[in-house]
């Protein structure tokens, strides 16, 4: 749930000041974000697509819609190994786990059988907001069970803006599920239902330790539950895409293993059984040539998942990512125009939040931020870009115009909890 208090300068503000004889800012109201809601079918379209307009990948940008929080569990076991290296030994005490192979290299079939069990599909009531008032919609995909706790794993936009959830089994059972937390930035989310016996869970793997050309199987559910299961089969067929997901760039396997609308959360697997990705996009067109495309599938590598996995299970969010706490408009010609200012001289502050770290440097309403960390800046994304490769706490210089005189203040990040629940 959005702090009301809380700015992330990755929302710039929309409204243009009335025209003033010199720059004068007020504060701008502070309202939490609104969940954009979908219908289900198109939500599930741009879930796993993410994106045939113009070659780049779209995502989902909304707050999480559920109010509930689930509290700390403790100390919860996710089960990792590597057939290369081995793997931790109490995985081999619960018999609904991948076991150690060992390095030993498993069928296609001894994969689906093993981990099959484990990716669960997933069904999202949403209320859809239009014009002719409130519609109840439904939205799917898939999920990953991690823990013996019954946490699962999926991706931020499968779950983005539900009211309710429920995880279906392979078996047929249903379970309404919690939402723990979840991660925009990273498209990751954490679910929990009541473990249940028949329950199965899934080794998380070594995504760096894995090569190009190698043998890789997606399990999902393309379709919601018409084809729940379904599993394809391809290789690796790069390592370190860089894709633009919603004005923000990930790092992510690519294979050309089949993945499709509803395998969205669903497992990218390697050939020990293990998870070394989990599924979240597809690339369908091309800007460059106006053709479709097939083949061009995208995961989250595990290793990058993990450490958020973690922290949305212990502490409900990601600890440690950075914050401004202020609001700003890019200086387009318009804003220029009106105040006087050079066109994309920077991004004039129209906002901050009282207590936050840009309040405590000196930051003041109507500066024009020139530069972050010695860099120039000349929209929201380049300054979340490079405030993103910072931790909370750390002091970063940031260059400011204050009335035509360049001063250069030192700024101490602040902690985001934005997408906390609670």
């Amino acid at each position: 749930m959005t702090d009301y208090n809380e700015f992330n300068w990755d929302e710039e503000e929309s409204r243009v000041p009335e025209p003033q004889t010199r720059p004068v800012y007020t504060e701008s109201v502070l309202k939490p974000k609104s969940p954009k809601r979908r219908s289900g079918h198109g939500r599930l379209i741009a879930g796993v697509i993410c994106g045939a307009l113009a070659g780049s990948l779209i995502s989902t940008t909304a707050v999480i819609g559920l109010s509930t929080f689930f509290p700390k569990t403790g100390n919860v076991t996710i089960y990792e190994g590597s057939g290369r290296a081995g793997i931790a030994p109490d995985v081999t005490q619960i018999s609904t786990v991948v076991t150690d192979n060992a390095g030993q290299e498993l069928s296609t079939e001894e994969i689906a059988q093993l981990v099959g069990p484990a990716v669960v599909g997933i069904s999202c009531n949403v209320s859809v907001r239009s014009i002719f008032g409130v519609q109840q919609g439904v939205s799917s995909g898939s999920g990953i069970v991690i823990s013996d706790q019954g946490h699962i794993v999926t991706n931020y936009h499968v779950i983005d803006g539900a009211d309710s959830i429920t995880v279906n089994f392979s078996t047929g059972e249903q379970l309404e599920a919690t939402l723990v937390g979840g991660d925009e930035q990273t498209d990751l989310a954490v679910l929990k239902i009541e473990p249940i016996d028949t329950m199965k869970i899934a080794v998380l793997g070594d995504s760096d330790a894995v090569e190009v050309g190698e043998r890789a199987i997606a399990i999902g559910n393309p379709m919601a539950d018409e084809l729940f299961g379904t599993v394809t089969q391809g290789i690796i067929s790069g390592k370190n895409r860089t894709i633009r997901v919603n004005n923000r760039e990930m790092t992510l396997l690519q294979t050309d293993a089949a993945i499709n609308p509803g395998n969205s959360g669903g497992a990218l697997i390697n050939k020990y059984g293990e998870i070394i990705g989990i599924n979240s996009a597809k690339i369908s067109s091309s800007s460059y040539s106006g053709t479709s495309s097939e083949g061009l599938g995208f995961a989250i590598p595990i290793n990058e998942a993990k450490p958020i996995i973690r922290d949305i299970i212990d502490y409900g969010f990601v600890r440690g990512r950075p914050i401004i706490g202020v609001t700003v408009q890019q200086v387009t010609e318009e804003i220029a125009y009106y105040y006087n200012l050079p066109v994309n001289h920077g991004l004039l502050v129209m906002g901050l939040t009282a207590g936050g770290a840009a309040a405590e440097a000196g930051i003041q309403r109507g500066d024009i931020i020139v530069s972050f960390d010695g860099q120039e800046v000349k929209t929201s994304t380049e300054l979340n870009n490079i405030r993103d490769q910072h931790k909370a706490g750390e002091v970063i210089p940031i260059e400011i115009d204050r009335n035509g005189e360049r001063i250069t203040l030192n700024i101490t990040l602040g902690e985001d909890s934005s997408n906390k629940l609670n």
